[in-house]
């Protein structure tokens, strides 16, 4: 026997056992509210499928399933379809639950296989997913078998975590006083979806994102955070919204005299101009006769020229240069 069925209508099992070395299923078979069992093994073709409903299928044998196979599980809490392979499974079918609405989201177990490490992906679904939960098919190793099972897994609300640092950085609050409770060890940055950059907290930065410019204003930044007991949690989006870039810098004294001390101060919001800043002193001429570095310095001491005359202070920074009159008297 080549196949179970080679045409597109519904055949039902009723037999307790099918004694054959190997089947072929083409198009559609159904099994009911019962226990079937096939000894040998079950191939499913390109567009075949098979429905397990509330009965279960004891395959003694190996599984197999084309690029296109399609297994119909019904899923509600009383019973459900389940597929028993004694051998291995391969190749790649797709699994369809039928969910019924009284389900309360807890493990069902849908199929058993021998475990190898090809038979992993040999199932797969799509995820179901509502407002409150997704429900996705997974596997657990049980001694030397796999057992692929569903559940309920509600979603966690997004969580305020993302604080914008200027135009260049964005951070993480790891401050558990303020961020409802949460101590954070690892780091997922993403971008639109896509994953940026990842780290932990001691090593590689991994509690702030920075990507060397300005962040993007059409962009979604998000993270994914791993608490220190192992638990997930993804941020709200944080989108930037691009803001005119506010710097006053002032020289006091001014008029200064010989000998006596000048100071600059530079008031901003974006403190990461103050990487590699500096101010340099210029005479009329334009040559450059003095520079003092200002980083993370909000008031810095200048070093004034011996000679009176008219100078000009340039503040140099990333994305701003800002120039200033020095009297000395």
């Amino acid at each position: 026997m080549k196949f179970l069925l080679k045409t597109t209508v519904f055949l039902f099992i009723f037999l307790s056992t099918v004694p054959v070395s190997a089947q072929w299923l083409y198009g559609k078979a159904s099994i009911g509210n019962h226990s079937v069992s096939i000894n040998g093994n079950l191939y499913l073709k390109s567009g075949g499928e098979l429905y397990l409903q509330e009965g279960t299928l004891n395959l003694n044998g190996n599984y197999g399933g084309e690029s296109g196979s399609k297994i119909y599980l019904s899923v509600n809490e009383n019973a459900n379809g389940f597929l028993n392979i004694s051998g291995t499974a391969i190749d790649n079918t797709e699994i369809i639950p039928e969910i019924f609405p009284d389900w309360d989201g807890s493990r069902i177990n849908l199929i058993k296989a021998k475990y190898e490490k090809c038979a992993i992906d040999a199932f797969k679904m799509q995820e179901i997913q509502t407002s409150d939960y997704i429900v996705r098919l997974k596997y657990e190793k049980q001694g030397n078998e796999l057992i692929w099972y569903i559940e309920k897994e509600e979603i966690n609300r997004c969580l305020p975590l993302i604080v914008g640092l200027g135009i260049h950085t964005l951070l993480v609050n790891n401050n558990s006083e303020t961020n409802g409770g949460y101590k954070f060890d690892y780091y997922y940055w993403y971008k639109n979806g896509v994953l940026i950059k990842e780290g932990s907290h001691d090593n590689l930065g991994g509690s702030y994102y920075t990507g060397g410019k300005e962040l993007e204003t059409d962009a979604d930044y998000t993270v994914e955070v791993v608490s220190n007991k192992g638990e997930h949690f993804f941020s709200c989006p944080f989108h930037y919204e691009k803001s005119v870039l506010t710097l006053n810098v002032n020289v006091f004294p001014n008029p200064v005299h010989r000998g006596e001390k000048a100071y600059i101060q530079i008031d901003t919001g974006d403190f990461l101009i103050f990487e590699n800043s500096f101010v340099g002193i210029y005479d009329t001429l334009g040559q450059q006769i003095g520079k003092t570095e200002t980083i993370c310095q909000m008031i810095t001491t200048l070093k004034i020229p011996s000679k009176t005359g008219i100078y000009i202070l340039r503040f140099s920074a990333k994305d701003c240069v800002t120039n200033i009159k020095l009297i000395v008297k």
